[in-house]
């Protein structure tokens, strides 16, 4: 605790680069802890800004546990929690400035934020593509309108979302951030609360976040706590950025200080170095973060990296390893994306082992069923309207070209798809006063393009106004939207679904096995972590740049340092192209940029080796 007692006390605005599994959440507990019972600083004076509301719970279970962090509850800060929440009650305290009306709503999902943007590009004379560089500019939090096309659609975007008193997460940053800019007395009230601010995953902020932890701490940023690893920054496609913690020392000139965090309480030593090593030469930095680390693991394993000659074999190899090691070690499945996940998935239960596997709602055939009971309980629900549309349209079963014209399609379906959007789009003109996107498109209906879409709505409709005969609706629902091609695809989604719901249930301290991707492990750990997909163009992504790169270098390195006692790296010559929809590279160049020292490299078509 020395260590600790030392930060905890530095009166000026402090940056702790802390790497993964140095105890970063112990000092942030640590540093409440002392605020509140060492200075007796009120309660109400603290803010403490969590990335997650998962690491906002954590938190709060941190500090309200017997032990050297301990506060009692009476004594805890009221404020624990994400920035998002934080900027949506700075608005819902204000409307009337943030010309909102009362029970405003956040968009529910990115995909309809990026379907409204797209349709916001047509209204103005752009096209859907023209829609990217809005989105992108917002999720970077860095809003200064000029007379671009890009500014031209945000403007676009952002009224229709006002017309039906609706903001999305991105605006929560922004109108938080213009409320404290303009209203000195808004400005002063919150920078109250907030007069001990402590921030974590500094790393992963975007634009408006630094603007805003700029405005809490303004005349108080002696008392600014901020912890942080700039080689943990994986959120650059939500718009996080890593320069803002690089530039701290900068920014709160003259008197930051930034400290680094000594020891390593979850990797050995080989893991750990070896990780580093990789992220270091995409990377750079200061390299003297590690020179004196020590490490509470001793363990002295080696990083396994093995090769296979096909996805199914490397599935089976890794379920076999975790049979071998079952019950006394969990294990931590990474993937690049969910489509990686089948294979495993099927070589888990053909073993009977139990996992908890990721389960992406957006992506499920039942999330289509949901969105289309959302809209038919209430046919004035614009927002799933929509995306009830693009599923349709998507899925190629209207005279409208489906979702793959845009990659494989002829240029002439191409310009339908666009020309049939820009007319969807345009609808939105004439919404409100009684007037829906639904009866707007019945309009529509009459004219050749659209009449197939609107029989379908149609015929969806009237089957389930039918309320006594369920089993022609559920027909009409599969048969209509072709959704569960055959029984396969029907029991695993419906398999996946309840195990999802299970996993609810499952202790964080029970043994389990997770499948997840790897933007998903940061803050987990586990003794055994199996990597996959480590070919070039899967990581690093195909076509990368330096900067692709440098990101996807600290993805891997997150992935592998959540290894408490073994980690396998795994590439494959050969997968389905159903995984992969790329032509692999080969052999991953970030497994070259990890010293020979800190590996065992072993290759599955030799005769099969004992589990490490």
């Amino acid at each position: 605790m020395d260590v600790l007692d030392e930060l905890v006390r530095i009166n000026k605005p402090l940056l702790v680069l802390a790497g993964p599994g140095m105890g970063k959440t112990e000092a942030l507990a640590y540093k409440i802890k002392y605020l509140v019972k060492e200075l007796k600083v009120n309660k109400n004076e603290i803010t403490v800004i969590t990335f997650t509301n998962e690491a906002a719970i954590n938190m709060r279970k941190r500090i309200s546990k017997e032990g050297m962090t301990y506060v009692e509850p009476e004594s805890q800060p009221e404020a624990i929690c994400t920035m998002h929440k934080l900027c949506n009650n700075i608005i819902k305290n204000n409307l009337f400035k943030a010309k909102l009306s009362r029970g405003f709503k956040v968009l529910p999902s990115q995909n309809l934020k990026k379907i409204l943007i797209s349709d916001c590009a047509q209204i103005v004379g752009g096209k859907r593509e023209d829609g990217k560089e809005t989105l992108l500019c917002r999720q970077r939090g860095r809003c200064e309108k000029t007379e671009s096309l890009k500014c031209t659609i945000c403007s676009a975007y952002e009224n229709l979302l006002r017309r039906f008193n609706y903001i999305d997460h991105d605006d929560q940053l922004l109108l938080a951030c213009k409320l404290l800019k303009e209203n000195e007395g808004i400005l002063r009230k919150v920078q109250r609360r907030a007069k001990y601010l402590l921030v974590d995953e500094y790393q992963d902020i975007n634009f408006a976040q630094w603007e805003l932890i700029k405005l809490l701490s303004e005349g108080n940023t002696k008392n600014l706590f901020i912890v942080g690893d700039d080689y943990q920054s994986i959120y650059g496609f939500r718009g996080g950025d890593p320069k803002f913690i690089r530039n701290f020392k900068k920014d709160y000139q003259p008197d930051a200080q930034i400290r680094y965090l000594p020891t390593s309480y979850r990797c050995p030593p080989n893991i750990f170095k070896g990780a580093f090593c990789m992220v270091y030469k995409y990377n750079k930095g200061d390299k003297n973060r590690v020179k004196d680390l020590t490490f509470e693991n001793k363990g002295e394993t080696h990083i396994n990296i093995w090769n296979f000659n096909h996805n199914n074999v490397e599935a089976a190899y890794v379920a076999e390893t975790i049979k071998e090691i079952r019950p006394s070690y969990d294990a931590l499945i990474l993937v690049p994306d969910a489509d990686y996940i089948p294979s495993i998935r099927n070589a888990l239960r053909k073993r009977y082992v139990n996992f908890i596997c990721e389960y992406d709602i957006e992506k499920a055939e039942l999330c289509t069923i949901y969105v289309l009971l959302k809209w038919l309980k209430n046919p004035g629900d614009n927002f799933h309207f929509r995306i009830l549309l693009e599923e349709i349209i998507n899925r190629g079963v209207s005279d409208i070209p489906g979702l793959q014209t845009d990659w494989v399609g002829k240029e002439e379906n191409r310009k339908k798809r666009e020309n049939a959007f820009n007319q969807i789009s345009n609808l939105w003109r004439e919404v409100g006063k009684g007037k829906t996107l639904y009866t707007q498109l019945k309009i529509l209906g009459g004219e050749e393009l659209f009449s197939k879409l609107a029989g379908i709505i149609s015929t969806l409709r009237q089957a389930y106004d039918n309320k006594d005969d369920i089993i022609t609706f559920i027909s009409n629902v599969i048969e209509k939207l072709r959704i569960w091609r055959n029984t396969d695809n029907f029991s695993e989604e419906l398999i996946s679904a309840v195990e999802e719901i299970q996993n609810i249930a499952v202790s964080p301290g029970e043994f389990n096995v997770r499948v997840l991707t790897t933007k998903k492990a940061k803050g987990l750990e586990a003794d055994y972590v199996f990597i996959v997909g480590l070919e070039n163009n899967i990581l690093p992504r195909i076509d990368a740049s330096d900067s692709d790169k440098e990101e996807d270098s600290r993805l891997l390195y997150v992935s592998m340092t959540r290894a408490k006692k073994e980690l396998f790296l795994l590439h494959s010559e050969v997968r389905d192209q159903d995984i992969t929809k790329v032509p692999l590279g080969g052999r991953s160049e970030f497994l070259d940029a990890i010293p020979d020292k800190f590996v065992k490299i072993s290759d599955y078509t030799k005769p099969r080796r004992s589990c490490p």
